[in-house]
């Protein structure tokens, strides 16, 4: 079956559905609005009710997932209020939460751990010694979806500052067999077409074992034109992978889970724009190039030990990159008239972490878990600018190379007891000890910039502490707690330190269900940074560089808003809203090209928009041959930002409509999912000089208007 023909039978299926949208009900309604009262979570380690948990936590189940049509974070993060992407190119995504955002250029030399973290299960992804790449996992086979809003540092340690992101897998059944085939095509405007395809298998090997495998791979279509080259959609994405998890109970009260997981990626040209945000094309004189490898294991064993449960995880990932740029026009831009600048970029990473806690079951008036935690880091980068002209007397203008390692051991403890009367109050924290290394050796215009083995480290201590009061089905709450994120080192020459940073959140929030099938989520908060990491500019003679340094204190304040509301039993609505106040709070000093830029107390921090809202309307229907259908329709809106202190570089307010049905029958799921249907232009993230200039200013849009169209089978 040829692609044109599968796309045309899909798009005439779905044409089908919709004289009969206004049809009767199905009989039987989903009863997916009640999943907030049923979900549990482990935000805190241990089993809890979503509903019960004494901070803001928003959890997308993998079932709604499915519904939204989620293929990568710029879907499924938009109804979460206060959370905003800040898209790079693939696994260089920014997340920003309440504000935090160090806005690190991929191009910023050193490492810099991510001040929002992100977790596979239990075990951190993003390296303290990275350049921010995080591996995007595709929202397919997972059991949910967890964001955790504030600073996450006496549970999850490190790089926490503003919260966390955490994929749950699905896991395998020991009851029954089970299959999943997925096949889609994937349409975007002034683009190309490209398929999709997922895989899901689940086998009960016996009464105590069981496999799942999970396979994906999905192409996105590329629609960014190169003019210099003459390439038409140059930016096409593949992503391929996949899974195997094992589950075995060997004997009664004990549970061992092992998760292998492999996933590749590779771009053709990069995503930005040049100059007119509203065009797609750039003219870089060569084609870019990027690929990725990401590869992850981890083995989860829970004993029972009665009134507890034991758990010991142990993660192991690796990455590894390779890619190659243009920086001709960058040159040009500085008067440095060269033929051709190409960047050639590597590097690999490695982790392993170990982590042994104990946790009480749910019920009882103590609920608790304790627990120890260890992890190292090592990384290799390389990073090369070549001119085959050699119009300064060498062909690698830069040449240099990095050596990282990190390490962090840490203890910690959370607890929440039961006052009586509804009130409960929390107690906990983290006491932890970081260690870093960092070695340069290279070239510069051809004299050697080589570093000795700069080392360096911190301990303290993350405290954590809550009160809660529960009346009828409502509750009341309120935190304060303290997250950390590593120092590091920036690449010369010389190479310079900067130092680590934290923050305090001060929090309180309601969960209120003011009426039947209504639910109402509010929160405020106050974060106080200190020694905040920022991306700086600066010019090393004639050639511009970027780092990473600390500008003082900082802070944000916030309100945040969530509304579910079951209209009746075919209709829904949900609904989000962000207020966000994040600032400098005293004068610091940067450079902005060759000279010294005053950054003034109270001046906005980047990749922040002070407004954020989202709305979402969901209607079931009776669709045609006995279907039951689904149809929803998404409008998001993010407010202004500035991408970077010195506000050279400034980003409207843009926003998104989305549609999306399906239409289910047996085992059959039909889908399409319309984004960005009026096909905006909103710029989510700006790349640039020092000095602002215009002519260098790479824009990363939101994905212009995608259709998405799926068949499903489950077997």
């Amino acid at each position: 079956m040829t692609k044109s023909f599968r796309l045309s039978v899909m798009m005439l299926s779905l044409s089908a559905a919709w004289p009969v949208m206004a049809q009767q009900a199905p009989s039987t309604p989903p009863t997916s609005e009640d999943e907030s009262q049923r979900i549990v979570v482990t935000a805190n380690k241990r089993s809890e009710k979503q509903r019960d948990v004494a901070s803001s936590v928003s959890v997308i189940s993998g079932s709604e997932l499915e519904r939204r049509g989620a293929r990568d974070q710029e879907d499924f993060l938009k109804l979460t209020p206060g959370v905003q992407l800040n898209r790079g190119d693939p696994n260089n995504n920014g997340i920003t939460i309440r504000g935090l955002s160090s806005q690190a250029s991929p191009e910023s030399g050193g490492g810099q751990q991510n001040p929002s973290g992100r977790y596979l299960e239990d075990v951190p992804l993003a390296s303290p010694i990275g350049k921010g790449l995080v591996a995007d996992i595709l929202p397919f086979d997972l059991d949910r979806i967890e964001v955790l809003r504030g600073p996450q540092g006496a549970l999850f340690g490190s790089g926490s500052l503003g919260g966390a992101l955490r994929y749950v897998l699905a896991k395998p059944d020991m009851k029954s067999f089970g299959a999943t085939v997925q096949l889609g095509q994937s349409s975007v405007s002034q683009g190309k077409t490209a398929p999709s395809l997922y895989g899901m298998v689940n086998v009960p090997l016996n009464e105590t074992a069981a496999l799942r495998v999970v396979a994906f791979d999905r192409t996105s279509p590329g629609y960014i034109d190169n003019k210099s080259t003459k390439t038409l959609d140059a930016n096409k994405v593949q992503q391929t992978g996949g899974r195997i998890l094992f589950t075995v109970k060997p004997t009664q009260g004990l549970t061992a889970t092992l998760v292998t997981s492999t996933q590749k990626t590779t771009q053709d040209d990069f995503s930005y724009v040049f100059g007119d945000a509203k065009k797609l094309e750039h003219d870089n004189p060569t084609l870019g190039r990027g690929t990725s490898q990401f590869d992850f294991s981890s083995l989860t064993v829970d004993y029972d030990l009665g009134s507890t449960t034991l758990t010991s995880i142990t993660g192991n990932w690796k990455t590894k990159s390779n890619g190659v740029g243009d920086d001709t026009r960058l040159f040009g831009t500085l008067g440095l008239a060269l033929p051709l600048v190409s960047r050639a970029s590597s590097g690999a990473s490695e982790s392993q972490s170990q982590e042994l806690r104990i946790a009480s079951k749910p019920g009882g008036n103590f609920s608790w878990v304790a627990g120890m935690f260890y992890q190292t880091n090592k990384g290799t980068g390389g990073g090369k600018q070549s001119d085959p002209s050699g119009a300064f007397g060498v062909v690698d203008l830069v040449d240099l190379n990095t050596k990282q390692n990190a390490s962090e051991s840490a203890i910690f403890f959370d607890g929440e007891y039961s006052l009586g009367g509804g009130w409960s109050a929390g107690l906990g924290g983290r006491s932890y000890k970081t260690k870093t290394s960092f070695q340069q050796t290279g070239t510069v215009f051809g004299g050697p910039s080589n570093s000795p083995v700069l080392a360096g480290g911190d301990e303290g201590t993350t405290p954590k502490a809550s009160v809660k009061y529960r009346f009828n089905e409502n509750m009341w709450y309120a935190l304060a707690s303290k997250g950390y994120r590593y120092g590091g080192v920036n690449e010369g020459p010389p190479p310079t330190p900067f130092k680590s940073d934290s923050l305090w959140n001060y929090e309180t929030g309601v969960r209120l269900v003011p009426a039947p099938g209504v639910q109402l989520d509010l929160s405020a908060y106050k974060l106080d940074w200190t020694n905040a990491q920022f991306t700086y500019f600066a010019m090393n003679g004639s050639l511009p560089f970027s780092g990473i340094g600390n500008v003082g204190k900082a802070s944000s304040t916030g309100l945040e808003a969530a509304l579910r509301w079951r209209v009746n039993p075919v209709f829904d609505v949900a609904a989000s809203l962000a207020s966000i106040d994040a600032k400098t709070t005293q004068s610091v000093q940067t450079m902005a090209g060759r000279a010294p830029v005053t950054i003034a107390s109270g001046t906005q921090l980047p990749g922040t928009a002070k407004m954020q809202t989202a709305l979402q309307g969901n209607y079931r229907f009776s669709g045609p041959f006995g279907t039951a259908g689904r149809f929803n329709v998404t409008h998001t809106n993010v407010g202004d930002r500035v991408i970077d202190l010195t506000g050279f570089y400034k980003a409207p307010a843009y926003e998104s409509l989305d549609f999306g049905v399906n239409l289910s029958k047996g085992n059959w799921i039909l889908a399409a999912a319309l984004t960005n249907a009026t096909d905006q232009r909103g710029i989510m993230n700006i790349q640039g000089t020092p000095d602002g200039n215009k002519n260098f200013q790479q824009y990363y849009l939101q994905r212009p208007r995608t259709l998405d169209l799926s068949v499903r089978y489950d077997f």
